[in-house]
């Protein structure tokens, strides 16, 4: 049987410490770890703390597929998206994604400023994507103007550094709705954020909690022969489970099932 390789965020619960994380992560069946975007918790950028998350990995047999970093507009976002890849060389990551924009939800009018901006900090990226052998992955926001901000961004990005993050919970806003953002940029897939949406406000819940039809997803992820570990960006928060070790089961056994399906009868 082909090895499942599934990945769940750490932005699952941020009030449970990485060095717990970790383990209880492992111990579910997990092969993979992503690191969210609250660097405080992961103690990404500090030394002595990413020796220990390193540490800690190698113990549990872990590897982290992802980094999700900030966005593109905020404070800093070169130096900061710099760090952060320092940190994945390091730790062997080659993905981080990141936001188009610091607000979920935009206006039309902001759409070329926001654009303008994009560019320029992608631009400026390059040589940091050179330098440590990483790519950036764009993730959408809301299906809306924050949408057209990606998909004008894209066609102009250089496919060796930039790339697309699916996330289906914010795909899914005001839906159910037709999967056209990830055919639309499905070959240019770097990794998918994958939960449900149960309704507003009401999101990244496990798969089969909400409405989200994720065979259609599953159709569509295995047209393309999608290798890349099954990320589950999760919460407890409105999941309904919420005990820490039953839900990681069921988040496990969901991104099992999402596997099973993109992968039977290759």
């Amino acid at each position: 049987m082909m090895k499942r390789d599934i990945s769940i965020s750490t932005c699952f619960d941020y009030s449970i410490p990485i060095e717990e994380q970790i383990s209880l992560i492992a111990e579910k069946g997990f092969n993979y770890v992503t690191l969210g975007s609250e660097i405080n918790h992961s103690k990404l950028l500090e030394k002595n703390g990413r020796q220990k998350l390193k540490t800690l990995l190698k113990k549990n047999s872990l590897r982290v597929d992802t980094i999700h970093g900030c966005s593109i507009d905020a404070p800093y976002s070169i130096e900061v998206l710099s760090l952060i890849a320092e940190a994945a060389f390091d730790l062997d990551v080659r993905t981080i994604v990141v936001y188009t924009s610091s607000s979920f939800y935009i206006d039309k009018y902001e759409i070329k400023e926001k654009l303008e901006k994009l560019l320029y900090v992608c631009e400026r990226l390059i040589p940091i994507a050179d330098k440590y052998n990483v790519v950036f992955a764009l993730e959408n926001l809301h299906p809306d103007s924050a949408i057209e901000v990606l998909r004008k961004a894209l066609p102009k990005l250089d496919k060796r550094y930039f790339g697309f993050c699916y996330d289906s919970s914010h795909d899914q806003i005001d839906g159910p709705r037709s999967f056209t953002l990830l055919e639309e940029f499905k070959d240019r897939l770097m990794t998918i954020h994958l939960s449900d949406r149960v309704k507003d406000f009401v999101d990244h819940v496990i798969p089969g909690e909400g409405f989200i039809d994720f065979d259609s997803i599953c159709r569509i992820l295995k047209s393309i022969k999608y290798s890349r570990p099954i990320l589950l960006e999760l919460m407890t928060l409105h999941s309904k489970e919420k005990e820490t070790n039953r839900f990681l089961e069921f988040a496990y056994e969901a991104g099992c099932n999402l596997f099973n399906k993109i992968h039977k009868e290759r």
